[in-house]
This record gives C-alpha cells, sequence and structure tokens, in this order.
C-alpha cells in the first residue's frame, strides 16, 4: 500500500500547482484544469490497481455450486430414492470443478469426501476404504517401472533399434514411430511416451523437406494419437483403464480381480484395429494425397541418433520389465489355464502387488560403476558408466528421483472417481438416470453407439478420468436395468473415454504435439475429428460383435452379475 501511494505522488506530483497555505481554498476551484487532471490521474491508478488472476472465474463458479448445494437437495427428484437429488448436487458440483478446473483436479477429486457426509449419503468411514484401493498400487508401480524407464533411455533404445531396420520409404519410418509410440505407451503413460518420443521425431523431420510442412504435422498428430491408442491397450497403459478395475472392484466385491490378462485379451485388438486407422488416415492424407513425393535423408537421421552400448543398468530395467509383463500375463486364468497363482496357492496377490515385488527392488539395486571390479570387467567397464539426466546416481531407481517426477495427482483424481461412483450408486441417483434411459427403448447397439458417441466428445473437454467416473455407474446401472452386459458397457465406457483426438486440452499427447508449435489447430480438428468418428463406429462394431466372443474365450462371460453394489 506504501509503496502505491508513493507511485501515486510521483505521478500527481507534476499536475499539482505549488500553492501557498495561507492562500483561499476556493481558488482552488476555479481552476477547472487542476480538477480534471486529479481526476484523471486517480482513474489512471484505479485501472492499473492489480487484480486476482481468474477471480471473477472462481467467483462464478463458487456462486453456481453454492446454489446447486442449496437447491437441488430441496427438489424431491423420486419418492422411492430421496437421496437422489443430493446425490445429484454433490455429481454437478464436482463435474464443474472439474470441468472448469478452478481448482486443481487432485484438489477438486477431494470435493465427494467433505459433501457425501455432510448430506448423510454415506459415512465418511465407508467413503475413505474407496478412496484408496489395489488398483492404486499398480499405478505406484506402473510409475516406478516408467520413471527407471526414462531415466536409463530404455525408451530411446528400442526406438533406435526399430528405425534402423526400416526402408527408405517416408511411410515405413512413419509406421514405424507410430509402432514405437503404441507399444511404448502401453507400459508408460501416454503424455511420458509422447514427450520421449518427440525429440526422436524433431531430428526426423530435420531431414526433410520445408516444403512438406504439411506432411511433417500430419507426422506428428499420428504419432502422438499413437500414444492415446496404445494406452487403450493395458490395464497400466492410461489411467483410466485403472479406473475401469478399480470401479469392476467396488461395483461387484464378491468377483475376482479382473485379471491383466483378461483385460488385454479384450482391449488389444480394438486399440490395433484403431492404430492401423489412424496410419491409413494419415497416410491418405498427407502421403498418397500429395502431388509431390516426400523425400527423406534417412543415413544422415539415423547418424544424428547412434547410440552406445546397451548399459548395465538398460539390462536390469528390461529383464525387470520382462519378468513382469510375463508374471502379469500369466497370473490369473485365461481360457483352460488356470494361471500361476492358483498353482502356487497365492491368489491373494493382486496386479498391484505383483508390480510392487519386481519394482521395488529397483530402489536397492546399485549402478553398474558400483559393481565388484570382476563384474565391470566381465560386462565391460564402457557399459558400467552408469550415464543418464542429473547427477550419476548410486541406485537404479531412488527417491529422489521419484519425488520429482512421480504423478502423485493422478493417485488423488483416480480415488475421488472412486468416491463419485459409488455416491452415485448409493443415493439411488444412479437407478433415477438408468430408468430413465431404459424408456428410450433402444436396441443393444443403437444403445452403445449413443453411449459411445456421447463419451468420445464429452471426452475432448473433460479429463478422460472424470469422464469415465461421471458416465461409469449411470450407464452400469442402466445395463442392468435393461438386460445388457454390464461388464461390456463399462468396457465401452473406458474404451471411449480414450477416444480424445480433436482438441489440444483432450488428452496429455494432444498437447504436446500442439505445444511443438508445428501443428495448426485447424489441422488438428479435422483430423482429430475424422478419427473421433473412426472410433466410435470401429467401437460399436467392436463391442458389440467381438467382445462378446471374446468374453467367452476367457472363460468367464460376466452375463449375470448382479446389480453394482452401494456397500
Amino acid at each position: 500500500q506504501k509503496s502505491l501511494q508513493t507511485w501515486q505522488t510521483g505521478l500527481l506530483a507534476p499536475m499539482v500547482v505549488n500553492r501557498d497555505p495561507r492562500e483561499d481554498l476556493t481558488s482552488i476551484a476555479a481552476n477547472p484544469l487542476d480538477l480534471e487532471s486529479k481526476d484523471d490521474a486517480k482513474e489512471d491508478a484505479e485501472l492499473e490497481a492489480p487484480q486476482l488472476p481468474g477471480g471473477r472465474r472462481v467467483a462464478i463458479v463458487l456462486a453456481t455450486a453454492t446454489l446447486i448445494l442449496i437447491l437441488f437437495p430441496c427438489l424431491e427428484l423420486d419418492p422411492r430414492y430421496p437421496d437422489a437429488s443430493k446425490g445429484l448436487s454433490v455429481l454437478l458440483v464436482t463435474a464443474l470443478f472439474w470441468v472448469t478446473e478452478v481448482m486443481p483436479l487432485s484438489v477438486s477429486s477431494l470435493l465427494p469426501m467433505a459433501l457425501y457426509p455432510l448430506f448423510g449419503i454415506v459415512k465418511a468411514s465407508s467413503l475413505a476404504g474407496h478412496f484408496f484401493s489395489g488398483v492404486s498400487f499398480l499405478f505406484i508401480a506402473v510409475f516406478f517401472l516408467g520413471l527407471a524407464i526414462e531415466r536409463w533411455n530404455l525408451h530411446t533404445r528400442f526406438v533406435h533399434v526399430m528405425l534402423s531396420k526400416v526402408g527408405g520409404r517416408v511411410e515405413l519410418y512413419m509406421a514405424a514411430f507410430m509402432l514405437c509410440t503404441w507399444l511404448l505407451s502401453m507400459w508408460i503413460s501416454n503424455t511420458a511416451a509422447m514427450l520421449c518420443i518427440l525429440p526422436m521425431v524433431k531430428s526426423f523431420q530435420e531431414s526433410i523437406d520445408d516444403r512438406h510442412s504439411r506432411f511433417q504435422s500430419g507426422m506428428l498428430l499420428a504419432i502422438g494419437y499413437s500414444a492415446s491408442i496404445g494406452g487403450l491397450s493395458t490395464p497400466v497403459g492410461t489411467p483410466t483403464n485403472g479406473v475401469f478395475m478399480m470401479l469392476f472392484q467396488d461395483f461387484w466385491p464378491e468377483q475376482q480381480e479382473f485379471s491383466f490378462a483378461t483385460f488385454c485379451v479384450l482391449a488389444l485388438p480394438l486399440s490395433a484395429a484403431l492404430l492401423v486407422a489412424a496410419y491409413l488416415i494419415a497416410c491418405a492424407t498427407f502421403v498418397w494425397a500429395s502431388s509431390e513425393k516426400v523425400v527423406i535423408d534417412a543415413d544422415a537421421f539415423l547418424q544424428r541418433q547412434r547410440m552406445g552400448k546397451v548399459s548395465f543398468e538398460e539390462m536390469v530395467v528390461l529383464v525387470d520389465l520382462c519378468c513382469l509383463m510375463l508374471l502379469w500375463f500369466t497370473a490369473s486364468r485365461i481360457d483352460q489355464f488356470p494361471g500361476w497363482k492358483h498353482w502356487l496357492g497365492l491368489t491373494q496377490l493382486s496386479s498391484g502387488s505383483i508390480g510392487l515385488l519386481l519394482t521395488l527392488p529397483l530402489f536397492v539395486l546399485p549402478c553398474g560403476r558400483w559393481l565388484p571390479p570382476w563384474l565391470r570387467c566381465c560386462l565391460g567397464e564402457d557399459r558400467c558408466l552408469s550415464i543418464c539426466k542429473g547427477q550419476r546416481p548410486s541406485y537404479i531407481l531412488d527417491w529422489g528421483s521419484i519425488k520429482q517426477d512421480f504423478s502423485w495427482e493422478i493417485l488423488f483424481v483416480v480415488g475421488g472417481g472412486s468416491l463419485i461412483a459409488h455416491g452415485t450408486v448409493a443415493s439411488g441417483l444412479a437407478n433415477l438416470i438408468a430408468q430413465s434411459l431404459e424408456t428410450l427403448g433402444l436396441s443393444d447397439f443403437l444403445f452403445i453407439v449413443l453411449v459411445l458417441t456421447v463419451v468420445a466428445f464429452f471426452t475432448e473437454i473433460v479429463s478422460n478420468i472424470s469422464t469415465l467416473n461421471i458416465f461409469g455407474a449411470i450407464i452400469v446401472t442402466a445395463a442392468h436395468h435393461m438386460g445388457y452386459n454390464q461388464v461390456q458397457l463399462l468396457l465401452a465406457v473406458c474404451f471411449a473415454a480414450s477416444f480424445a483426438f480433436m482438441l489440444p486440452m483432450a488428452t496429455g499427447p494432444n498437447m504436446v504435439v500442439y505445444s511443438s508449435g508445428r501443428v495448426p489447430i485447424g489441422q488438428m480438428i479435422s483430423f482429430g475429428l475424422c478419427l473421433n468418428v473412426t472410433a466410435i463406429l470401429l467401437g460399436s462394431v467392436y463391442i458389440y460383435f467381438m467382445l462378446p466372443v471374446l468374453l467367452q474365450f476367457t472363460g468367464i462371460s460376466y452375463a449375470d452379475l448382479p446389480q453394482p453394489s452401494p456397500g
């Protein structure tokens, strides 16, 4: 305040005429120019006063949320579900904060923990058990594994090996980049996969003439979309898949865990089909339709990307990844194979427990430079230099790197979404909306098309985790009322939550690609809309015709599950 007064005094000083204190004060009023100068100075000072960033937006959201929390609980939507209006108010307020993001998603995800007990819908002790579950530990294990892969550049090695086997045609290089990104995003987050591969893509595009800028931007988009598509393939590829597994546990607690292998069997064919569709659309639009052939200097690119020998740390992380993949895929029953957990009597192990068993040892395994001299000699001294970004570490993983790069907010968002799903069922709101949807009289196929369309375009402006949490409980309850397979419809919502290709803010890979400055927003919208429509049509056919067959193949059809449990 003092500095503002000093600034105002300095601004007004040249405008004020010096006067004798004994002079008649009425003479001041006689000079209108002095008064006008003072008024202008005051207005300028008021205009320059600092304002709270986003203050008006926050005020509007808070006012809207307050009105919802006051008015909606007073309504009676249906006498059979007296708490439905309260559940609706909590859902709307949480969704409002998720959409507007006036608070970080991780913070607004805690709202249900406060609001559901406030309205007497669910006890706080019951909600706490849903906030952090076994799937949360699966996320933690995958984050550890992903950070180890990134730290020791195993992903770069993988991409380099793939690209070195490709011929000279530009379509093959684009296919190789998309395939590498697709495979990487199955095991690390799709955003991290795109960030890892982006420098190599930029280096590759330096070997292409600037006249082909449209192809360069189209290639970036195709690679970004392959990251989102690849994340759809496994339970650890994107948080929405983990949320699906968490919702499955919450809705049907008496069922065994939805196994890692079962999810991959159901999701991988659709993901592969979407990857092929994205590749064909990109080639048809940016390569085959071009009147001029795109020429690349592949030798110069590969020369810039030369890497040294495989390091000891890369070997350790690769072996750990392969063992983890093998254990995850073979842990539970697939068709006639009972799974190693059944053979060893370890049925209490979950996918998260298996992940931690293989990633926690990375914190105590020393780097190559600390190995005994005889072992370094056997491996080769040049493989034991322990060089990575930042300071040379002593262990494969350490807590300092984890604290810096770990995505803690994901755990909060996933937990908050689980609370929303639980509260929506417990309040009776899911039943009420499901009965309304039942009156539409849609066939199985049309209902799947409707669900995929609504969710796919809704997730363009709302995070995919929030989208699945908002629609999951409602669609599953509607499927139960209509006599449809509930798991089939929950998978439809889960898959469609990853069909976000149109806008930069829709997914992390979209934002990474757009932030590169090489992709016009119009091109992203047109390519993304085409892929959105393709994904909806392809997904509808796949879920309606193929998914029941694959569910039968896994040995469990989930056709006779009870209504989701509110307990």
